[in-house]
């Protein structure tokens, strides 16, 4: 998923871990097949997100020059692209909607699935969420004053100010999902208006620039670090924003000749995003001195500064601030109808299944995705969600790349198109080191989040493995009842369907 409005919204109506061997797939019409060029649209938007607004100054403060910086884009979107040729053969290899879900229930059953569904619902997007909000804030008061923001009474108004924007997101979500829906069609078109901004302003700069020499030194490799945790983390940045590669596999069920189209569009999607971020990335080292740029908190607002002084400012803050606000909204909605499906599925308790009849929305899913936003709002570091995000996405595109090796090896599958099987050991070990290198790393926040991460897990684990169970459906179980009761006031009501 790359950073945007779009990610989970693809899936949530796929998840559902109810299924079988032997159920037919089901795939739409002919004529409503998804084709080559919607495939690449598809893909190419869910790539390219606001992590272009984000990540550029974190990947520079850990790579320490301009060209390993470049380098480090360009290696992480070769890793997308690799990874997304792995999950086409496990598309075309078990045909079918649904992604992640579908292959690790395949392959290891259903507690992974599930693990995969709560550790998506209640860590990845919540902390997606506030990875947004304290962007979306951060650029809007910039915008107006120069506060330092990394300390500590700043950290708590980030945090504050991520808890509101997360309040109004869920009570929009809440009153009407058309509204919501409206209004990211409306913000996202400010996405592609930033980027076009960040691109002419460095053509704009380029051209005035009295000094072009010392431009041109902005993009040598001096200096770049030869530590390899360091170099590991500048990868993060650069792989987050990446995110999205797998968006086709969650409709790949209704894609046109998947066994050609599949791999065709993630290279088409993918190549167009190296460039994309490349050609972004080289924009901001034309306009702003590296140190600056290493040092920016809103690297964006700072090329408008510099590029056209106010109202390049004001235009770029109002174009990120409008995406971030997007992302929100769509994270709202999307989450919360994930937290339904788990409801539905029995993994986390039967009341938040229920919709609002008049609006038809899961208010008490969105309350659910708003409280664990609220949690996520304490942890005050960028790179330490970050950090998170990664740890919990690599986690379970391993366990991917490994079904892709068992379904070769064990099941003895042979789908049309086949990536060589040195691609999916390297990726298998590359998920391994990114996973780990924040508790190589000498920067504290590195290690805390890696160990906070591994804590969600530990605590999600064990009510993936306990809610496959049968003793759970037992309705003796004390929790069975008190969720049946609840759940009985709840459709008594009148108000819930």
């Amino acid at each position: 998923m790359s950073i945007n409005s779009e990610g989970p919204c693809e899936g949530t109506p796929l998840l559902s871990n109810r299924l079988s061997e032997s159920a037919p797939d089901v795939s739409a019409p002919k004529s409503d097949k998804i084709k080559l060029f919607s495939c690449v649209s598809v893909a190419l938007s869910m790539m390219t997100g606001v992590g272009i607004f984000i990540f550029p100054n974190l990947v520079l403060q850990d790579v320490q020059s301009g060209g390993g910086s470049l380098l480090v884009w360009a290696a992480a979107g070769v890793i997308a692209l690799l990874a997304g040729l792995c999950y086409s053969e496990l598309s075309i290899a078990l045909p079918g909607s649904g992604g992640e879900l579908v292959y690790m229930q395949k392959v290891f059953g259903k507690a992974p699935a599930n693990l995969f569904l709560l550790t998506s619902a209640f860590v990845k997007y919540p902390a997606i969420t506030i990875i947004m909000t304290r962007t979306c804030f951060t650029y809007f008061v910039k915008c107006f004053s120069d506060f330092c923001f990394e300390c500590s009474p700043y950290e708590f108004v980030l945090s504050l100010a991520g808890i509101l924007i997360v309040v109004v997101a869920c009570l929009m979500a809440c009153y009407s999902t058309k509204l919501c829906t409206q209004a990211i069609n409306a913000l996202n078109f400010c996405k592609l208006l930033g980027i076009l901004l960040i691109l002419s302003f460095a053509v704009y700069v380029a051209i005035t620039a009295p000094d072009k020499h010392e431009i041109t030194e902005r993009f040598s490799l001096q200096n770049t670090t030869t530590n390899v945790p360091t170099f590991l983390l500048s990868l993060f940045g650069a792989v987050a924003s990446y995110e999205g590669w797998n968006s086709l596999n969650l409709v790949a069920g209704e894609v046109h000749e998947p066994q050609r189209t599949m791999p065709l569009a993630i290279t088409i999607a993918t190549c167009a995003a190296i460039v994309f971020y490349i050609a972004c990335n080289v924009a901001y080292l034309t306009v702003l001195p590296l140190q600056v740029m290493k040092h920016s908190t809103a690297v964006a607002l700072d090329l408008g500064k510099i590029a056209l002084g106010r109202c390049g400012q004001i235009l770029l803050s109002v174009c990120v601030v409008a995406s971030c606000l997007a992302t929100v909204l769509g994270l709202a909605l999307c989450n919360s109808r994930l937290l339904q499906r788990a409801a539905l599925d029995g993994q986390v308790p039967e009341v938040f299944k229920f919709s609002l009849i008049r609006t038809s929305t899961p208010v008490l899913s969105i309350v659910l995705h708003g409280c664990l936003c609220c949690v996520f709002a304490m942890i005050t570091s960028l790179e330490a969600l970050t950090t998170i995000v990664i740890i919990v996405s690599w986690l379970f595109y391993m366990l991917c790349f490994t079904a892709q090796l068992v379904l070769r090896f064990r099941d003895k599958l042979k789908p049309s198109f086949r990536v060589p099987t040195l691609i999916p050991l390297l990726l298998i070990l590359f998920s391994v080191v990114l996973m780990i290198s924040p508790a190589l790393s000498s920067v504290g926040k590195y290690r805390s989040s890696f160990t906070v991460t591994l804590i969600l897990l530990a605590v999600l684990t064990p009510i993936s493995i306990v809610s496959t169970l049968p003793s759970l459906q037992n309705s003796d179980n004390r929790l069975v009842k008190t969720s049946e009761r609840l759940t009985r006031y709840i459709e008594s009501s009148g108000s819930f369907s």
